[in-house]
């Protein structure tokens, strides 16, 4: 159900909706506070269909103020992250969708985290294995380096990240889309550091990373320009960028892609997505956030699903 505060609750009743109506190809369960999400449909007069709802019972809904970091809501949208978690591995569920959480107050509930993506790839027990794809049919973008701040990040910034989003993001590509994925793999300084003239990352670390995805076998290119990577022309040669820090790939992606952007982790057992915006606090319970986002995770999750059990089949 994501941040009880924000506008994961009324995104919920919108793919509920869609559910109580028998149009959708696989059947959805929230796992959420049914007191939380009765004050949000009475608020936004969206209809609860309660029957998709499993309630947790971890929260004094009567508390949450809406749009406003809270220590409760932290901490309840963490055990709802970890109530999906356990259930996506015991087999229950056949994957999970994450609805929009708020750093800052997950922190104030106990969960030591900087995001969902590094929750969850501890929580199964594969941290430092995970990576995050930032998907659409315009552009796909993952990351060498992703929760932590640009100065961090160039320091940070390591040959192994780098060849491990790519890998991963070619392999989740190339499987999704049934041919070898192309990875266009950005720089780090302007111009790509002029041969070491603005930095030297580029030598020493993301032209090593280039030779080692290509020894693997995956169609890699690079250095690439970042000011020129997103260009129409340069966007039809490749299926994947592998972004250096988070900005540097997510502002092109939303800019392009957000209404029907999807979050994924790669690298995890189970299937997980999410929408590519956060909270929303400015607009939550007001009835208004569009869904979109959230119903395209949706759905490509239950896609995942339905190959995974396909191939198991097979």
């Amino acid at each position: 159900m994501g941040d009880p505060a924000g506008v994961g609750p009324e995104l919920c009743l919108r793919l509920l909706q869609e559910a109580d109506r028998g149009i959708l190809p696989y059947r959805p369960v929230v796992l959420g506070d049914l007191g939380l999400l009765e004050r949000v449909s009475k608020a936004t007069r969206i209809p609860l269909a309660e029957r998709h709802v499993r309630d947790l019972r971890n929260l004094n809904s009567a508390r949450v103020e809406p749009g406003k970091i809270q220590a409760e809501c932290g901490r309840a949208a963490g055990e709802f992250i970890r109530a999906a978690v356990e259930g996506c591995r015991s087999g229950e569920f056949a994957a999970m969708v994450t609805a929009p959480i708020h750093k800052e107050s997950l922190h104030q509930g106990g969960f030591d985290y900087p995001g969902h993506t590094e929750m969850i790839a501890d929580l199964l027990g594969v941290r430092g294995r995970e990576a995050m794809l930032l998907t659409s049919e315009k552009i796909s973008v993952t990351f060498a380096t992703l929760h932590v701040s640009i100065a961090e990040a160039a320091r940070t910034l390591r040959q192994v990240e780098i060849v491990r989003a790519g890998r991963l993001a070619a392999e989740w590509l190339g499987r999704l889309r049934g041919r070898p994925a192309r990875v266009g793999v950005l720089a780090l300084n302007p111009h790509a550091g002029e041969g070491g003239l603005m930095g030297n990352e580029e030598l020493s670390r993301i032209r090593p990373a280039l030779e080692e995805l290509r020894s693997k076998g995956i169609h890699a290119e690079g250095p690439l320009v970042p000011d020129a990577a997103f260009t129409e022309h340069a966007r039809a040669r490749f299926d994947v960028y592998v972004a250096m820090y988070h900005d540097q790939g997510s502002i092109p992606f939303k800019m392009l892609a957000f209404e029907e952007g999807v979050n994924v982790t790669m690298g995890l057992p189970i299937h997980r997505t999410s929408p590519d915006h956060g909270t929303a606090f400015d607009i939550a319970w007001k009835g208004i956030a569009s869904p979109s986002s959230f119903f395209a995770a949706a759905n490509l999750a239950a896609r995942l699903a339905r190959g995974a059990a396909g191939q198991e089949q097979g």
